[in-house]
């Protein structure tokens, strides 16, 4: 909030602006943009420089008042952005909406962008392999309606439960910020004590369901969710809407990349509450922080950012239907049978980036020629791929082969738009391939011939005045000028205008050469502009495509996990589970997949065995000292559950496993 009264601070065209807009976002930190910097001033100046550690400084702006001022350069916005947002801060991004040049006067600013913890999507805040959601709830006695959206990747999920069973949708979702309506009372809420997440509060009407099913009809172009499997849940369809609308009204956030809901169905997983994760050791060790030492840092062998996500949604929710995690093993057998091709294929996806972030990307207007050229190669791969598992004639592995959609299209085009070789920086140009733009070439051309104009001139000027050592150089602060040596000071003609004065020589210009000049330049000018719509236009086109391009991106995704499995149940020695539909567990010479793989060299993890069934011993009882491996034996036999219900070879000689609902 903007404690200062605006009408003792000096009232420049700049702070008359700033205020107009600070008066519509008086709750965020206004990245005020001014040429090639953001600038902050006042209150949120302070807290900025305190935030950022960079100088806070005053300006007075031709008034007896002085203004706090507070800024960095453009170019450090995905740096100094992140630092803001985990402050706990929202973020409004106001940018020059008019180009200086062509503009009387100050230049019209807007607000493009609110940023905040849920949303902030920049590569410097995000882990490659996990998810960051902004969550919605709608909350109605009991009864609770769900939504998460990664804004970064567009996995939107919606779905319904009751009130103590938020905590678990938190556990398996981990959102960053939540939004609420505004008639609910939270601070004593469990959740919120134990996660603290940001919180944002909206209107209540925004949570009406006839106003959030609208939304969404209107955005996934349906009149029904039944496509979706989410039609009943009205509660959470109340809160998916409410998501969308906040995110693209209130935030100013495009959404174009989210094509489609996924349920959050608990019926058909395996129940995991917050005491067997933490105690199972799957995502966080109970002596330290970061993840090693964890269930998901030993099995984590995928190669993608999409695959490592893959495998965290996965052991949060284990499946239950016996088909489905079959399908998954035999995919993982047959990579282990095909090593070739499962060594291939990894190599191919080492490579591979990350499909889901770049079309976020793209959908935010973010992303740059390298990603776009990602994307291209990304997509030329998975004919490869499809190539190479049809050949090694295994029906499962050309059953999946088939799933991928033809996207050579789209690949084609981008690779026949950007220059393979083509730099981030539009500055530099060169983006575009040479015969797509007919005006862009001939203003390529024009520029290429600049330094043979320039050569021709220099030797022209050299001959002409009998100054052999003329010369005609370029930099920033004078443009072209010509250099001459004060011995030949007296051979300058008239039509000469000295621009600087050196120790031993002179500089001029003259009217040809700025008339040049100003050739050049305006031809630099020209090809950004159409560089840069050129490259606009293609990422609109492949935000039209987008649906096919997701699709493959998931499918790569499961298919790196996959693998990964095979390559750990090679080298580690791990066995396909028999599942059962009976209550049993049945393992021969299990082993902890976590503790085997952190004991010294020098040491061996003793394998042992359990049998039980639902015959006479369905109870076991564990005796003995302390630190005789009780725990780890107990952990053990939850983690081989865990794994085999995953679709995950497990750490045994052999082992039946009777699916379980709960562990």
């Amino acid at each position: 909030m903007l404690l200062i009264d605006k009408n003792i601070v000096p009232q420049t065209p700049v702070m008359k602006q700033f205020f107009e807009i600070k008066s519509k976002h008086k709750d965020a930190l206004i990245l005020f943009r001014m040429g090639d910097f953001y600038e902050t001033f006042l209150e949120d100046a302070e807290t900025t420089s305190k935030i950022l550690g960079i100088v806070l400084t005053k300006r007075a702006n031709g008034k007896a008042s002085d203004v706090a001022l507070a800024g960095f350069p453009c170019h450090s916005l995905d740096n100094y952005l992140p630092k803001l947002v985990r402050a706990g801060h929202r973020v409004a991004i106001c940018e020059q909406v008019e180009d200086p040049q062509h503009t009387k006067g100050i230049v019209k600013r807007e607000v493009v962008e609110v940023v905040t913890p849920g949303t902030l999507i920049s590569d410097q805040a995000l882990s490659k392999k996990s998810n960051r959601y902004i969550g919605s709830i709608n909350i109605q006695k009991r009864n609770i309606g769900l939504a998460f959206l990664d804004l970064s990747t567009g996995e939107f999920y919606v779905g319904e439960c009751f009130f103590e069973e938020v905590i678990s949708n938190f556990i398996r979702f981990s959102p960053n910020e939540i939004i609420l309506s505004t008639n609910v009372t939270y601070s004593t809420s469990d959740w919120y004590l134990k996660f603290n997440p940001f919180v944002t509060k909206i209107d209540e009407w925004i949570y009406n369901y006839q106003n959030a099913y609208r939304i969404l009809s209107e955005h996934f172009r349906v009149s029904s969710f039944k496509g979706f499997g989410c039609d009943r849940m009205k509660f959470g369809i109340s809160a998916a809407g409410a998501l969308l609308y906040h995110i693209s009204q209130n935030l100013g956030s495009p959404i174009d990349h989210v094509t489609k809901i996924t349920p959050i169905i608990k019926q058909g997983r395996m129940g995991l509450d917050e005491f067997t994760i933490r105690n199972l050791e799957i995502f966080q060790p109970l002596s330290s922080k970061g993840e090693q030492g964890t269930l998901v840092a030993c099995i984590d062998q995928t190669q993608t950012a999409g695959g490592g996500r893959l495998l965290r949604q996965w052991l949060h929710s284990p499946l239950l239907n016996k088909d489905e995690i079959e399908d998954r093993l035999n995919l993982v057998e047959s990579f282990t049978k095909n090593q070739e091709t499962l060594m291939t294929i990894r190599k191919i996806l080492s490579k591979i980036i990350d499909m889901e972030r770049i079309m976020g990307k793209v959908n935010h207007g973010k992303s740059l020629p390298r990603d776009i050229l990602g994307i291209a190669l990304a997509l030329q791969d998975i004919p490869v791929i499809m190539n190479a598992l049809e050949k090694t004639e295994d029906t499962f592995l050309i059953d999946y082969s088939s799933l991928f959609l033809d996207t050579t299209k789209i690949s084609e085009k981008i690779l026949k738009t950007i220059n393979g070789d083509a730099s981030n920086n539009f500055n530099i140009g060169n983006i575009i391939r040479k015969g797509v733009n007919i005006e862009l070439d001939e203003l390529r051309s024009m520029l290429c011939t600049s330094k043979s104009w320039v050569e021709n001139c220099q030797k022209s000027l050299r001959e002409k005045l009998d100054i052999p050592k003329l010369k005609i150089a370029h930099n920033k602060i004078f443009g072209y000028y010509i250099e001459v040596t004060k011995v030949h000071q007296t051979k300058i003609p008239d039509y000469f205008i000295r621009k600087q004065t050196l120790v031993n020589s002179e500089r001029y210009i003259t009217e040809e050469l700025k008339n040049y000049e100003e050739k050049i330049l305006g031809a630099e000018e020209q090809i950004f502009s159409i560089e840069t719509k050129i490259f606009s236009t293609l990422c609109v086109q492949l935000l039209d495509s987008i649906g096919p391009i997701l699709d493959n991106a998931k499918l790569i995704n499961k298919m790196d996990l996959l693998c990964a499995f095979a390559i750990q149940a090679n080298t580690f020695k791990y066995v396909r589970p028999s599942l059962h539909t009976e209550p049993l567990i049945s393992i021969k010479k299990g082993r902890h997949p976590v503790v085997e793989r952190l004991l010294p060299s020098t040491e061996k993890f003793i394998p042992n065995d359990l049998d039980i069934h639902s015959g006479k011993n369905q109870i076991h009882i564990i005796t003995g000292p302390n630190m005789s491996g009780k725990s780890t034996f107990l952990r053990q036999i939850g983690l081989i559950a865990l794994m085999a219900q995953i679709g995950s070879f497990v750490p045994a000689e052999s082992a039946k496993v009777g699916i379980v609902d709960r562990l």
